[in-house]
């Protein structure tokens, strides 16, 4: 039993080897820090890419969120009225550039989010299998897995909305069963 395993752990060693491209296999003799190996597997993997996809998503909830908080004291609601009627576009406008200067600060600090993310998988994974992600997702397959990315993440974003639409349908249906009890005894 132990043998067949060796067998099979060598064999897809020999797999993955084999997705490696010769360049990088020339290359070897130049010895690259495990740093410098996770930089290199977050830059293959488009990390800056998702991470601005991602901040982008979340923009609209952020500009109406600020809108929101803003409104929830009386000099913050006396600002909204202010803007509603003198700041060009109204309050949509003013969120919209809320929003701008917003991803201006992130954008600013995607290289921080990068090194730091670099820095961890330092900490958390060896050596020898960050140079092996490394050349993975220098390779072909690897870069072919990091271009079906976005249109895989799109895909699981719809079912996930259409899954938490549901679920918050279902959950609104059971609070107001519950809570009927509560609002039809008498205190």
């Amino acid at each position: 039993m132990k043998l067949m395993k060796s067998v099979q752990q060598a064999a897809f060693g020999l797999l993955f080897l084999a997705t490696i491209p010769e360049s990088a296999m020339a290359n070897e003799g130049a010895a690259s820090t495990p740093v410098e190996d996770a930089r290199a597997i977050l830059i293959a993997s488009d990390t800056e890419k998702m991470l601005n996809a991602m901040f982008a998503q979340m923009l609209p909830l952020m500009e109406s969120s600020y809108l929101g908080q803003l409104g929830q004291t009386e000099d913050g609601a006396e600002i909204l009225k202010q803007v509603s009627e003198k700041y060009p576009g109204g309050q949509a406008a003013f969120g919209k550039r809320f929003g701008e200067l917003m991803m201006a600060s992130i954008r600013a600090e995607i290289p921080n989010i990068i090194e730091q993310t670099a820095q961890q998988y330092v900490l958390e994974i060896q050596p020898a299998d960050l140079l092996m992600m490394r050349r993975f997702m220098e390779s072909s397959a690897g870069k072919s897995m990091t271009a079906a990315q976005p249109k895989i993440q799109q895909k699981l974003t719809t079912v996930g909305q259409g899954v938490g639409a549901k679920a918050g349908v279902q959950a609104a249906m059971q609070l107001m069963v519950e809570a009927q009890k509560h609002l039809e005894t008498p205190k």
